[in-house]
C-alpha cells in the first residue's frame, strides 16, 4: 500500500497563523536543503498535532506521520479517501468501491480498529460528521485546499477527547494564502471508463499589513460509475465448487422463480412448467452492481483571521458540502414462505398437480418457499443526497507573562436524504399470488383491495406492467446529526526552565453536545418492504463536559550521554450524560536523546470512546450477514452433538445436513440495534520508538516504533457467525456448545431456517493488536559535471502487524480470532502483516519525477473449519509513476499513472467481501491515468 506520507521536522513543518489547537509533526529529519530553506527563526513557535502547546523545541513521544500537499498531488487522486489509502497504518474502510455494503461515504480506519475509533480533525478541531455514528465522511474535505495531513498513531483522548482511541488524522488547510489559484484534475482508467474530474478556485487576500487574511475555496467534483460488468474478473459472481476450484455462481433467487417444497427444488419456465433446479441455474447478480460508485459534490470552504492586537486574534471557518452518491444493486430477491394458488392458470397442468399434491387441507392453496428475482421491477437504486454545514468562530491571544488563550465555538450539521427505488411490498406480493375467477371469467385477486393485480411469478419476465406498479414501493429515509462544541484553553509555553529549555503548560475545558436522528420511511420500518433492508427509527443525544490539562517539561539537556531528556503528559476528566458518566484519560511520555544523532521515545496512553448516538439509540436494523448455518453442513450428519443440537433448535430431522431448507443461502437475516446500557470503551496504548538522524550522513532519517493497543468493552455487534459458534460450537472444539443461551438469539421458522438473528450492539470481549511502524528517508543532491542536477529522494515507509486478536463474546474467551495475516468471514477485512511502500523522486526547481512501489504481504483465510477454493491471497505489488512540471512558477502540470502494470485483483469465491474480492484493498479498476493543472494568477 503506497504511503505518500512524509515525516516532518521542525524545519519543514512550520506553519504560522494556525489556531492554537492545530498541529505539526516533527519526528524525523527531512532533506538537509529543505531544512535550510524552511528553518524557523530563533524563538519562533510551531504547532504540533497531538498537543495544545506551541514550542519550537517540542518533540512528542507519540509517533506522528505526515503527508504534504506535494505528495498528495503526486498520487493523482481526486478524493481524500484515496490519498489516505496510501498510508500503511490505515486499513481500507468504506471507499468509492464500496457498493454493497456501502453508504456512499469514505472513512479513515487506523489499525483496522474501526473508523469510529479514529478521530478526524480539520485544523485541530472536530469536523462535521455524516450520520449518527459520528464519523467524518472524507468526501467532505477538499484535497486541493490542504497544506498537509498529520496522522498521530497513538491514543489521544487526553488531548482531544472521545474517539481518539487509535489516533488522530488532522487535515491542515492552507493559511495566509494571498492570490488567486485555479486547479483541475482528471482521471480515466485504461479501459476508458470511470472518469473522475474536479475543478476548484482558491481566492485569498492578506490585508492590514499581513495582520488579517480571508480565504475562500470552491470546488466541483464528479465521478462516473463503473459496473462490475465492465471487468472480466467481476462481471460474474464466483463461488466455490467444493473441490478446490471456482465456478460461475450467483444467487439461488432467480428470475424464473425457484420453489422449494417437500425437500425438492424446482424452477419454472415461461409457460409455467417446472423442472428440477440445479446450482447452474443461479442468477448472476454481479453485472448490475457498481464497481465504482458515482458521485457529485459541490463544496464551499471559507476561513479568516485578523490580529486585532497581540491580545486578540479573531478567526472563523465555514463549510458547506453538497454530496450526492448513487448505489445500485441487482433487482430485488423476494424470498420466504408464501401461499400459492395451486389452480392458477399461470401454471401448467403438471405444475398445478405438483402443488396440489402438497395441499393437505384441500383449500386450493399450497404453502412453499419461493426464491424470485424481480427483474421486471428493475435494479435496486439508492440515491443519497447529503448536505453538511459547519461554522466556527474563535479568539486567541496573549494575556501577559507568557500566558495565552484560545477559545472557540462551533456548530455542525449534516442532513441526509436517501431515495430508494426497486423495493416491493411483501404483503402485496402475497395478495397478488392468491387469485380467483370473477363472474366474467377474468382472473382477479381473491382480495381486491389496494387495487390488487394478479402476479405471475412463474417464469422469467411474466410479471405484467400493471403488477409491477402494484408491487413497487419507493421509499425515502431522512437522517440528521448535529454537533455543538464550546472549547477553551489557557497555555504558557515558558512556564519555567530547569536548565534544559522552557516548560509548557496548558489547561482548559470543553462542552460538546451530540444529537442525531434517523427517520426511515414508514413502509420500510413496517417490515413489509422487500429490497433494501428495513430499519427502525433512531433518535437521541448526549452531552459531555470536560476538563483537561497538558504539560511538557525538558528535564536535562547538554549533559554527557544526555543530549536531551524531556517529559510530556496530558490528562482529561469527562462527565457524560449517558451511562458512561465520569471517565478519565491520561497519557505520559518521554523523549531521550543520548546524543544528537539518536532519540528514544516512549508513551503510555489511556484512552476512552464513549458510545455514539447510533450505539446508544439506533433502532433495530435488518441486515443479511454472511454466515453458514452449521445445521446445513455435512458436519451435522457426522457429529452426534451437532445433530442433536440442530434438531432441538427446530431443524426438521430430515433436513439436518442439507441446505435445502434454507435454499443454500450464504447470508442469514439478522437484526442489529443500539443499547442504552453500553459502557465506554477503554484502551491502553503503549509506543516505544527510536529516531536516527546521523550527522555523518546528511539527509538521512530513520524511525522505528513499536505499538501495542488493548481495548476493553469494545463496542460491536457479536456477529451472526459468532452467535452460531456460541450456540453450536465449532469444528475445533468438537461441535460442543460454548453457551446455549445464545441459541435464543437465533430463531428459526417452520422449515428450520434462521430468520431474524438478534445481533444488537454490546460490550464485547475486546481487541488486542501490536506491531511495528518504520520510516526511512534519504535525500542527496546530484551534480553532473560540477553542475546542479537536482535532488534524489529515497523513502521506505511501512508497518508490520504482529497481532490483531478479537474476542467477540466477553463470557467466552476461548472464542477469539487472531486476524494478523488473515482475511475472510470472521476478520471481515484484509489484515496483511506487511504494508509498506518505496518511493524514489528526482526533482529540481522546475520539475520532478516520482516512482512508488506499494506492497501488501500475503494473507490466509481466517476460517479454519472450512476449506475454501482460495485459502491464500499472494503478496501484491503495485507501481505508480508521476511527473510534474512548473512553468514560470505560475503554471504547474502533473501527469502520471497508478497501477502502471495493470495488476488484477485476487478473485475469490465464498470468502470475499464484494465484487469477488476486497475492492477497497486491492485495485479493481486496473491501470489508471491522471493529469492535473494548477494556475496561479
Amino acid at each position: 500500500m503506497t504511503s505518500e506520507m512524509k515525516r516532518l521536522l521542525l524545519a519543514s513543518t512550520l506553519l504560522m497563523g494556525l489556531p492554537a489547537t492545530a498541529a505539526q509533526a516533527q519526528d524525523a529529519a527531512p532533506a538537509a536543503d529543505a531544512a535550510a530553506d524552511q528553518a524557523p527563526e530563533q524563538g519562533e513557535a510551531i504547532i504540533v498535532t497531538g498537543s495544545r502547546l506551541r514550542n519550537a523545541n517540542l518533540e512528542q513521544a507519540a509517533p506522528i506521520m505526515a503527508m504534504t500537499a506535494s505528495e498528495m498531488k503526486a498520487t493523482g487522486q481526486v478524493n481524500v479517501e484515496n490519498v489516505l489509502k496510501e498510508i500503511p497504518q490505515l486499513v481500507p474502510d468504506q471507499t468509492g468501491a464500496s457498493n454493497n455494503p456501502g453508504d456512499g461515504v469514505a472513512t479513515a480506519n487506523l489499525r483496522g480498529l474501526g473508523a469510529s475509533r479514529t478521530l478526524v480533525l480539520v485544523n485541530g478541531r472536530r469536523y462535521v460528521s455524516y450520520d449518527t455514528n459520528q464519523i467524518v465522511d472524507l468526501n467532505t474535505i477538499p484535497t486541493a485546499l490542504l497544506e498537509r495531513v498529520d496522522v498521530v498513531t497513538g491514543g489521544k483522548s487526553a488531548v482531544y477527547g472521545s474517539d481518539a482511541v487509535t489516533g488522530v488524522v488532522n487535515f491542515v488547510t492552507k493559511q495566509d494564502f494571498d492570490g488567486v489559484q485555479a486547479n483541475g484534475n482528471y482521471r480515466l482508467t485504461d479501459a476508458g471508463d470511470g472518469a473522475q474530474y474536479t475543478g476548484g478556485l482558491l481566492v485569498g487576500k492578506n490585508f492590514a499589513d499581513g495582520r488579517g487574511n480571508v480565504t475562500l475555496y470552491g470546488e466541483y467534483t464528479k465521478r462516473k460509475a463503473i459496473t462490475q460488468a465492465a471487468r472480466s474478473y467481476t462481471r460474474v459472481a464466483q463461488t466455490d465448487d467444493g473441490e478446490g476450484g471456482l465456478v460461475d455462481g450467483g444467487s439461488p433467487s432467480i428470475p424464473a422463480t425457484r420453489l422449494a417444497i417437500g425437500g425438492s427444488n424446482y424452477k419454472f419456465d415461461e409457460n409455467g412448467g417446472y423442472s428440477p433446479y440445479t446450482s447452474s441455474d443461479a442468477y448472476n447478480y454481479a453485472t448490475e452492481n457498481y464497481l465504482q460508485v458515482p458521485q457529485k459534490r459541490e463544496l464551499l470552504f471559507g476561513q479568516a483571521h485578523f490580529d486585532v492586537s497581540s491580545a486578540l486574534t479573531v478567526y472563523a471557518e465555514g463549510q458547506y458540502v453538497h454530496n450526492r452518491v448513487r448505489n445500485q444493486l441487482a433487482p430485488t430477491p423476494a424470498t420466504g414462505s408464501f401461499s400459492i394458488d395451486n389452480n392458477s392458470p399461470y401454471l401448467s397442468a403438471d405444475s398445478q398437480a405438483l402443488l396440489q399434491s402438497y395441499d393437505t387441507d384441500g383449500d386450493g392453496y399450497t404453502t412453499a418457499n419461493i426464491y424470485r428475482r424481480l427483474t421486471e421491477i428493475g435494479d435496486r437504486v439508492q440515491v443519497t443526497d447529503s448536505k453538511a454545514v459547519r461554522g466556527l468562530i474563535g479568539a486567541r491571544g496573549d494575556i501577559g507573562g507568557d500566558w495565552s488563550y484560545d477559545a472557540y465555538a462551533s456548530f455542525s450539521r449534516t442532513k441526509r436524504t436517501e431515495y430508494q427505488y426497486g423495493n416491493i411490498s411483501r404483503s402485496r406480493l402475497q395478495q397478488g399470488l392468491l387469485t380467483t375467477t370473477d363472474a366474467d371469467g377474468n382472473l382477479v385477486c381473491t382480495d381486491t383491495s389496494n387495487g390488487c393485480v394478479p402476479v405471475n411469478i412463474f417464469g422469467a419476465g411474466n410479471i405484467s406492467d400493471a403488477a409491477v406498479e402494484f408491487l413497487s414501493v419507493d421509499t425515502v429515509n431522512r437522517s440528521t446529526i448535529t454537533e455543538k462544541v464550546v472549547s477553551g484553553a489557557i497555555s504558557n509555553n515558558n512556564l519555567f526552565d530547569l536548565g534544559a529549555g522552557p516548560a509548557g503548560f496548558a489547561f482548559g475545558g470543553e462542552y460538546r453536545h451530540e444529537h442525531g436522528s434517523y427517520n426511515p420511511d414508514e413502509l420500510l420500518s413496517s417490515g413489509d418492504v422487500i429490497g433494501f433492508n428495513g430499519n427502525q427509527p433512531t433518535a437521541g443525544g448526549y452531552s459531555v463536559k470536560e476538563l483537561f490539562t497538558e504539560v511538557n517539561i525538558p528535564l536535562i539537556a547538554d549533559k554527557p550521554f544526555i543530549e536531551r531528556l524531556e517529559f510530556n503528559g496530558a490528562a482529561r476528566y469527562s462527565y457524560y450524560s449517558t451511562a458512561a458518566k465520569s471517565v478519565g484519560t491520561f497519557s505520559a511520555g518521554l523523549v531521550y536523546a543520548p546524543i544528537k544523532d539518536i532519540s528514544l521515545r516512549a508513551q503510555f496512553s489511556r484512552a476512552v470512546r464513549a458510545p455514539t448516538v447510533n450505539d446508544l439509540y439506533s433502532g433495530s436494523a435488518q441486515n443479511f450477514e454472511t454466515a453458514t448455518d452449521p445445521c446445513s453442513t455435512s458436519a451435522a450428519l457426522t457429529s452426534a452433538s451437532l445433530n442433536a443440537a440442530c434438531i432441538a433448535s427446530g431443524v426438521p430431522s430430515a433436513s439436518v445436513g442439507s441446505d435445502d431448507y434454507n435454499g443454500g443461502a450464504t447470508q442469514i437475516e439478522s437484526y442489529n440495534g443500539g443499547n442504552t446500557s453500553l459502557r465506554e470503551e477503554t484502551a491502553n496504548t503503549y509506543t516505544f520508538g527510536v529516531v536516527l538522524q546521523p550527522r555523518m550522513i546528511p539527509g538521512l532519517s530513520i524511525t522505528v516504533d513499536y505499538y501495542r493497543i488493548k481495548i476493553d468493552n469494545f463496542i460491536s455487534a457479536v456477529g451472526t457467525p459468532n452467535l452460531l459458534s456460541a450456540c453450536y460450537g465449532t469444528e475445533s472444539n468438537g461441535w460442543t456448545a460454548y453457551d446455549t443461551s445464545y441459541c435464543s438469539l437465533l430463531p428459526r421458522d417452520s422449515t428450520g431456517t434462521v430468520t431474524g438473528a438478534v445481533d444488537n450492539l454490546s460490550n464485547t470481549g475486546g481487541v488486542k493488536t501490536d506491531g511495528i511502524d518504520f520510516d526511512a528517508q534519504y535525500a542527496v543532491p546530484l551534480t553532473i559535471g560540477g553542475n546542479d542536477a537536482g535532488k534524489l529522494s529515497l523513502r521506505v515507509a511501512g508497518s508490520y502487524l504482529m497481532g490483531w486478536t478479537f474476542s467477540p463474546i466477553a463470557s467466552i474467551p476461548d472464542l477469539s480470532y487472531d486476524c494478523a495475516g488473515k482475511f475472510g468471514l470472521y476478520c471481515g477485512n484484509v489484515y496483511a502483516k506487511w504494508r509498506f511502500n518505496n518511493r524514489v523522486t528526482w526533482s529540481n526547481d522546475k520539475a520532478s519525477v516520482s516512482l512508488a512501489w506499494r506492497h501488501l504481504s500475503s494473507v490466509k483465510d481466517d476460517d479454519g473449519s472450512t476449506a475454501y477454493a482460495v485459502e491464500k491471497i499472494k503478496a501484491y505489488d503495485y507501481f505508480d509513476l508521476s511527473a510534474s512540471v512548473d512553468v514560470a512558477k505560475r503554471f504547474t502540470w502533473n501527469i502520471g499513472m497508478n497501477n502502471m502494470f495493470n495488476k488484477k485483483p485476487p478473485v475469490l469465491g465464498d470468502n470475499q467481501e464484494q465484487s469477488n474480492t476486497y475492492p477497497s484493498t486491492y485495485d479493481v479498476y486496473g491501470r489508471t491515468f491522471f493529469t492535473g493543472i494548477t494556475v496561479d494568477f
